[in-house]
């Protein structure tokens, strides 16, 4: 059930501010050390192995993480993650390395189907990588939507054998002469037979014959400069992932794309503050526009609207502009602009304003005043 399983920071020994890098490498040391490989006949450790795998994947993949982060093990369903489903994000990021310690270890241990075929025809199918990258966005331009240009490095299909690895552009390739196409060499060592990667064609049991110069036969290249637009929703939110799906690393001897996840942080603004679809600002008033009411000309995220102070308005007051606020994501409507009042006093007098307002002082009544005549009444 998925209310039994451990908290998968908890499991990988991560904080939930850890990045992507800190949580790669908890999980290769913990693969390492729980793997059944190493610790044959285990049962203990084959489970510990299978919950850091789980974790991973979880905690790897942005769209995952986020679900995980907001509802825990219940955002996958009552059964919580199915690892027996979707474990994509591991086979890409850690396939090549472990493969050439312990062999194909995703189908030892999780009898994944589609994996009794040969490692050349794995290899050929897969997966290109995702690739993350952090926006940085105004306030102004979360409340409107905006349309930015990105440059991205990637890796992108060789554009001299068209992907397929081969000088002569031929996507067959050779039975590997070393392992005769089994992907594994066996040595024996004493009373011990021991199955490793081929080092002539690294697990996959074919090679190309005729490697393009290029790519050096791996059917792709990196483009330091890719340019993407990235059209940002309004009203997103500070810390959101867009997908962009296909964006991504192309996979070698012609996989599909990985995707693109661009996570969007919006800067302080020095003016407005966030507090979900609302925005609050402050905005001064004289003291006589306090006592006598005005209408007064207020910025807002799109540009600047009448607003009407009314008389006897005070200090920290808090006046409401509906509909000024930011996009609600779901498309229902907008929130509000809330205005706190802030009465400033003129620092410097004439002589005539001076006589004035001790004028004014003479007249003034107790009982307009009801915060400072309970004050007093206290004292």
């Amino acid at each position: 059930m998925a209310e039994e399983k451990r908290d998968y920071y908890e499991v990988l020994g991560v904080t939930k501010d850890s990045s992507i890098d800190a949580i790669k490498k908890a999980y290769r040391a913990l693969a390492l050390k729980y793997h059944p490989d190493r610790n044959p006949n285990n049962k203990e450790a084959e489970e510990k192995f299978k919950e850091i795998t789980e974790a991973y994947e979880v905690l790897s993949d942005p769209e995952k993480r986020k679900i995980y982060d907001q509802y825990g093990h219940a955002g996958f369903g009552p059964q919580g993650f199915d690892w027996t489903q979707d474990f994509s994000r591991v086979q890409m990021d850690f396939s090549d390395i472990f493969e050439g310690i312990f062999g194909d270890f995703f189908s030892d241990v999780f009898g994944r189907a589609g994996y009794g075929r040969s490692t050349a025809t794995r290899s050929r199918q897969t997966r290109g990588s995702d690739i993350e990258y952090r926006m940085y966005i105004s306030l102004r331009e979360a409340a409107i939507g905006v349309e930015k240009h990105i440059n991205i490095s990637r890796y992108d299909e060789c554009p001299v054998c068209k992907g397929a690895g081969s000088r002569s552009g031929k996507k067959e390739r050779d039975a590997c002469p070393v392992c005769q196409g089994k992907g594994q060499v066996v040595r024996n060592q004493g009373f011990f037979t021991i199955a490793q990667t081929c080092p002539r064609c690294r697990g996959e049991g074919t090679v190309i014959s005729d490697p393009c110069a290029n790519c050096r036969g791996t059917g792709r290249v990196r483009t330091n400069m890719h340019r993407i637009v990235v059209k940002v929703p309004a009203g997103i939110e500070h810390g959101s992932s867009l997908r962009l799906k296909g964006e991504g690393d192309a996979g070698p001897y012609g996989g599909s794309r990985g995707n693109l996840y661009i996570t969007v942080f919006i800067e302080k603004d020095p003016f407005f503050e966030r507090i979900n679809s609302d925005v609050i600002c402050e905005v001064p008033i004289t003291s006589t526009q306090a006592v006598l009411g005005d209408e007064i000309n207020v910025p807002t995220l799109t540009g600047k609207v009448k607003m009407r102070v009314p008389p006897g308005t005070q200090n920290g007051n808090i006046l409401r502009l509906r509909n000024q606020g930011m996009p609600k994501i779901n498309g229902l409507g907008k929130g509000d602009q809330l205005v706190r009042i802030k009465v400033v006093v003129p620092v410097r007098l004439s002589r005539q304003e001076r006589t004035l307002y001790q004028q004014l002082k003479d007249m003034e009544n107790p009982d307009n005043f009801p915060d400072i005549k309970k004050f007093r009444t206290d004292l």
